[in-house]
C-alpha cells in the first residue's frame, strides 16, 4: 500500500453475532485492529446504563486468526465518539496514516476493500473518505431504499486521515471539511437482529434520546410488513420501505443465520390505539416543552 499504514477500529458492544467475521473482513488489510470495550453502555439513555451490561466476551477474541493485530481498549465512554477517539489518539501514536471506521456490523467485498484503500493511497490528502451504505432490515432477506428507490442510503466515513486534525464529534461523524467519496459498497447489517436485540440496541445506542424509542419500536419493528414506510428512526422519509434484497453478499457473510420474517397482519383496533398513542406524545412532548416533566 505504498508504505501508508493503516489500522481500523472496531467498538465491541452486544456484537458477538458479528464482530469475528468484522474481523475476518478487515484482517487482512490492516496492520493493526483497535477494538474499544466497555462493560457498560453509552450515556445517552442513563436507565439503559444502570440496567444493561454488555453481553459481547472480551475472550471471543481470543478466536479470531487476525488476534495477533488486536489491541484492546477498555474503558466507559459516555458517547460515540468519546469511545471512537480513544481509537483514534491510539492509532496516531502508534504512527498510523489512516484509521478505519469499521463498525462490528459493517461487511465488504475483498475487491472493493482493496479497492477503497489503492483510492485512499492514490488520493492521499483528504482529511475523511467517505463509502456508499446498502443497510439490511431484519434479516438478509431485505434492504432498505430510499424516496428514489435506491438501495444506497448513506455515506458514511470509512477512514480518518490520521495526519489531519480530524476528530470525531457526533458518533462516526467527524469535523472534517473534505471528503473523498470511495466506490467500495458497505453493507450493513445494524438492522440484522431478533426483537429482543433490536430493543437492547434502540435503548443503548447514540440515538436513543432523539426519537420515541417505544413508539418506532412497536410501529416499525414489530409491526413491520412489506408495504410499511418510512422506516428511518430519525428521519423516516430516507428509508422509504425495506424490498426484497437480489445482490450479492460478501462471501464474509456466508452462512450467516438469518431468521425468517412474517409480516405483521394488521388488528381492526390498530388505528384506535395508534390515535391514543400519538395524542399521549404529543401531550407528553408539550409537557414537557413547559417544564412540567
Amino acid at each position: 500500500m505504498n508504505n501508508k499504514r493503516f489500522a481500523a477500529h472496531i467498538l465491541m458492544f452486544d456484537c458477538q453475532n458479528t464482530i469475528l467475521r468484522a474481523l475476518e473482513n478487515c484482517g487482512p488489510f490492516v496492520e493493526k485492529i483497535y477494538v474499544a470495550y466497555s462493560e457498560y453502555p453509552w450515556n445517552y439513555n442513563r436507565q439503559a446504563r444502570s440496567q444493561l451490561r454488555n453481553t459481547a466476551d472480551k475472550k471471543l477474541l481470543q478466536t479470531s486468526p487476525f488476534y495477533s493485530k488486536i489491541e484492546l481498549i477498555e474503558g466507559i465512554w459516555d458517547h460515540d465518539e468519546d469511545q471512537r477517539n480513544a481509537c483514534l489518539v491510539r492509532a496516531r501514536a502508534d504512527g498510523m496514516d489512516y484509521l478505519i471506521i469499521h463498525d462490528a456490523d459493517e461487511f465488504y467485498h475483498p475487491a472493493d476493500y482493496r479497492n477503497n484503500l489503492n483510492q485512499i493511497v492514490n488520493n492521499p490528502d483528504f482529511e475523511v473518505y467517505r463509502t456508499p451504505w446498502c443497510s439490511f432490515w431484519k434479516n438478509l432477506d431485505y434492504a432498505v431504499v430510499d424516496r428514489q428507490g435506491s438501495e444506497i442510503v448513506g455515506h458514511p466515513e470509512f477512514a480518518v486521515n490520521c495526519k489531519k486534525d480530524i476528530r470525531f464529534i457526533k458518533a462516526r461523524t467527524t469535523n472534517a471539511k473534505i471528503h473523498y467519496d470511495l466506490p467500495g459498497l458497505c453493507y450493513h447489517l445494524s438492522y440484522v437482529m431478533t426483537d429482543q436485540e433490536l430493543w437492547r440496541k434502540i435503548n443503548t445506542w447514540s440515538h436513543s434520546h432523539q426519537f420515541d424509542v417505544r413508539r418506532w419500536y412497536r410501529r416499525k419493528w414489530l409491526e413491520w410488513n412489506e408495504k410499511t414506510e418510512d422506516l428511518h428512526p430519525l428521519d423516516p422519509p430516507a428509508w422509504k420501505r425495506a424490498v426484497r434484497f437480489t445482490g450479492e453478499l460478501p462471501p464474509v457473510l456466508a452462512g450467516f443465520p438469518s431468521r425468517p420474517v412474517a409480516g405483521y397482519r394488521a388488528k381492526p383496533w390498530d388505528g384506535l390505539r395508534r390515535w391514543c398513542e400519538d395524542g399521549y406524545y404529543l401531550f407528553r412532548k408539550m409537557m414537557i416543552r413547559l417544564g412540567k416533566l
